[in-house]
């Protein structure tokens, strides 16, 4: 008999460069969930891992959501038909009809990227150690999939504000 407590929950993210991914990671990281893990979408799952989440960044190779819990995808993918018939929770940084949205993107005296998540009746400011504003819809992106997976949202917003990107994802923005 398989023991419940070492099924893990997936989060699988379809993100061409990785960046959603790496912040998903340090979000995860920095919670403490180690019962999460979070791997490339249409990789093999890993063995005990039960899928949780679909996070849908773009729009090359969508994967299914088929067997998984929850689908979060960027708004605009939420028109496609492959897409809408997984009912997404929706994210964005430039539509106020996502569930959940980046709001007052701006650079902070001190150098940071700060903004706003605003959705499901919550609004929470975030500071990511950022020379430029490129990561915010990563970390938006991310945020979502992690409060979705079960993660609360002052969780998650207390890792934006203390987590350090990696130099590695800064350059490939």
């Amino acid at each position: 008999m398989e023991n419940l407590h070492s099924v893990k929950k997936q989060i699988a993210v379809s993100d061409k460069k990785g960046n959603t991914l790496s912040i998903l990671n340090a979000i995860l990281a920095f919670c403490g969930r180690e019962n999460y893990i979070a791997q490339p979408a249409g990789e093999p799952a890993m063995e005990n891992t039960q899928p949780a989440v679909l996070l849908l960044c773009g729009a090359d190779d969508i994967p299914s959501a088929s067997g998984f819990a929850a689908c979060v995808a960027e708004y605009s993918l939420s028109a496609l038909p492959e897409v809408a018939e997984y009912h997404p929770i929706t994210y964005s940084v430039s539509s106020d009809n996502a569930d959940f949205t980046a709001r007052n993107i701006r650079k902070t005296p001190e150098g940071f990227a700060a903004f706003e998540i605003i959705g499901v009746g919550v609004i929470g400011r975030a500071r990511l150690s950022s020379p430029t504003l490129e990561p915010v819809g990563d970390a938006l992106a991310a945020s979502v999939a992690a409060i979705t997976a079960g993660i609360s949202f002052a969780d998650v917003l207390e890792a934006l504000n203390n987590i350090h990107l990696e130099r590695e994802m800064l350059e490939r923005i």
